[in-house]
């Protein structure tokens, strides 16, 4: 008689089931969700967890961008209309008109920012099946605004115009070369120390937004004498920093002959403590409690430990009446007040009418808009770029194989680059300065994203910041400074994979590292490291090359060891990947050898220890024996 198996008692969830389903599907199949070793839930938390961290970018942007003016000109001014410089007013105060009509912009600017973001990273996720975020990056959108067209439009290169026309054919300059594969040609022509430093070097800048006060907990601010130094000191016991670019038109004269007020220009959002109160900020603490939490959640295995620890941070500083609070005038941080007035809109309808299709192409004729067009290529190329690759290592670090070990590219790696592209002439078309890949998207990849349906999430919260901007927007950055914190600390371990004991490998690596946060500045880590490693390569070339007669070598032979990889061939690349693999096998097998060469040493020598010290007590035992034994004997011959 046959035996019937017992049904099986182990419950199988909801989303256990609803993962296993979407698997199974034609979804789970063109995304990879089985092969990436990742599920469907997985992923929604994941593109969660990266939209918050970068949420802090619609207002921000919007903040940012608004300093240009934007489509506003000087026949806005409520007085001396048409005027040159008739936005900035008299008595240190800006011309209503015209601030009223940037006011305007600024609101066009925020919904621009999830409008462009929602559309690239919903195309990301689509065509390139990867967990990047995309959105108007920091760098590059202080680049537009301060240096290429200026405050308020004075002092820059081209006007707001010119510049979304420059970032327009940019753009398609860069679709050009993500097309041809020469974007794809870069990776293999920078060297793969540089290109694994370049995650070591995001990490750090990841950590140090993260302890700033703009985007982070505030630990350290601003110090005319080191740069940086402790900070999270107290609202009134900070100094705002300014940037004078003519210090004799700070001071001016009323028409009465009084002292007019001085014209200092948009304060830095960074500080310097005026005294020894440092460590006092409450939203600082605040920060710091949410990071510990994050920490701990995930010490413990806990799934969605850095959405917790945000939303907990995000809860209580929207509590008002306490100096933690995000919203009112309580705040650690500047405007409070119209923050809490902001948040109560709760619904707002979207409008990007007044900054769109604003772009103007009649200054292609002028030195300034080719300088500010081909910056802003290489900027891209090189920022964008290393970022693309540093955020697929760290894939690999988890999904090992995603990136081929001797070609260095990885799963639609083109397509991916074309949506990066073409989210840059989308963003201009809409009135923003360029997109780009966010580093940000490290802390979703930490949280198990690894395809595009995180990609498509973080699209899905866009859209919906669209019309719930008040509240998106009212995120505090010391809710989200602790994951930039901790994910920068997390992708240090892709500098493992350097070798540290070649120094022509190790000093890029260190300067790209180093670079990178201490010139906020991605592009010109790559740069320094590429030039260093350059250097290096040429000067050692030319030194082989002149010892050759000495160690007896051919001018062959150290030709074609000097060969770079960009050069070589596949079957070279592939015998050098497998000898370099079968040396750190080899290694490996000689430490842990030695290892345990060690640990039998010292086994035996605690057993020979042990073997002494019972031979010893026995000893000492026999001894104690014949003692007694001797003293009983005449004991027995008394008797």
């Amino acid at each position: 008689m046959a035996h019937e198996v017992a049904p099986s008692t182990e419950r199988v969830s909801i989303l256990d089931r609803l993962n296993y389903v979407v698997e199974n599907s034609v979804v789970g199949k063109y995304f990879c969700i089985k092969e990436r070793k990742t599920t469907f839930t997985t992923e929604l938390r994941a593109g969660t967890v990266t939209f918050l961290t970068m949420a802090y970018i619609l207002a921000v942007n919007g903040s940012i961008l608004a300093d240009t003016g934007g489509p506003c000109t000087v026949d806005d001014c409520s007085v001396n209309k048409g005027q040159p410089f008739c936005m900035f007013g008299s008595g240190g105060k800006f011309d209503a008109g015209y601030v009223a009509c940037v006011a305007k912009a600024k609101r066009s600017m925020v919904t621009a920012t999830a409008v462009a973001s929602f559309v690239a990273c919903v195309l990301m996720g689509v065509v390139g099946n990867l967990p990047f975020g995309l959105a108007p990056g920091m760098g590059i959108n202080a680049y537009f605004t301060y240096t290429v067209v200026g405050f308020f439009g004075s002092n820059g290169m081209i006007s707001y115009r010119d510049a979304l026309a420059a970032a327009f054919i940019e753009g398609w300059i860069f679709l050009a070369i993500s097309i041809t594969g020469l974007r794809t040609k870069i990776t293999t022509i920078v060297p793969k120390c540089v290109m694994l430093a370049t995650s070591g070097g995001i990490g750090l800048f990841l950590a140090f937004i993260g302890l700033q006060t703009a985007n982070g907990i505030g630990l350290i601010s601003f110090e005319s004498a080191t740069l940086v130094t402790l900070g999270g000191c107290r609202v009134q016991d900070r100094a705002p920093m300014y940037t004078i670019a003519d210090t004799s038109k700070v001071c001016s004269l009323e028409k009465d002959g009084t002292l007019a007020p001085a014209n200092l220009g948009p304060a830095s959002p960074n500080y310097a403590c005026i005294n020894n109160m440092r460590m006092r900020s409450a939203s600082m603490w605040l920060g710091i409690m949410g990071g510990v939490l994050m920490v701990l959640l995930m010490a413990r295995g806990f799934r969605g430990a850095i959405v917790i620890a945000i939303l907990f941070v995000t809860f209580i500083s929207w509590i008002p009446g306490h100096e933690a609070t995000f919203l009112g005038a309580e705040s650690q941080i500047p405007g409070g007040a119209d923050r809490r007035q902001y948040f109560k809109k709760v619904v707002q309808r979207p409008d990007t009418s007044f900054t769109d299709l604003e772009m103007d192409f009649k200054a292609f004729g002028t030195t300034e808009l080719w300088t500010a067009l081909i910056t802003f290529l290489y900027l891209d190329l090189l920022d964008c770029t290393g970022t693309f690759f540093s955020m697929a290592n760290y894939i690999n670090k988890r999904v090992p194989g995603f990136i081929h070990p001797i070609t260095k590219d990885f799963p639609r790696m083109t397509f991916a680059f074309c949506v990066d592209a073409c989210s840059i002439w989308i963003g201009a078309l809409l009135g923003i300065a360029p997109l780009t890949v966010y580093i940000e998207s490290a802390t979703g990849i930490r949280e198990g994203g690894r395809t595009g349906i995180t990609a498509i999430m973080i699209g899905f919260y866009f859209f919906i910041s669209m019309f719930f901007t008040p509240i998106i927007s009212s995120i505090p950055p010391y809710a989200t400074g602790p994951a930039l914190i901790l994910v920068g600390a997390l992708m240090m371990e892709n500098i493992l994979d350097i070798d540290w004991k070649d120094y022509q490998q190790a000093i890029p690596a260190f300067l790209t590292i180093a670079v990178i946060p201490l010139t906020y500045s991605i592009a010109y880590g790559i740069i320094a490291g590429i030039c260093s490693y350059l250097l290096l390569y040429l000067l050692l070339l030319a030194y082989d090359l002149l010892t050759a007669p000495i160690y007896r070598k051919s001018f062959k032979e150290i030709l074609l060891d000097a060969k770079p990889e960009a050069f070589k061939s596949y079957d070279v690349l592939e015998a050098e990947e497998l000898a370099r693999n079968k040396a750190r096998v080899e290694a490996l097998e000689r430490e842990l050898e030695l290892t345990n060469t060690t640990i039998l040493h010292a086994t035996s020598s605690i057993h020979d220890k042990g073997v002494a010290k019972v031979a010893a007590a026995a000893a000492s035992a026999a001894g104690t024996e014949q003692v007694r034994s001797a003293e009983t004997k005449p004991n027995e011959a008394a008797v």
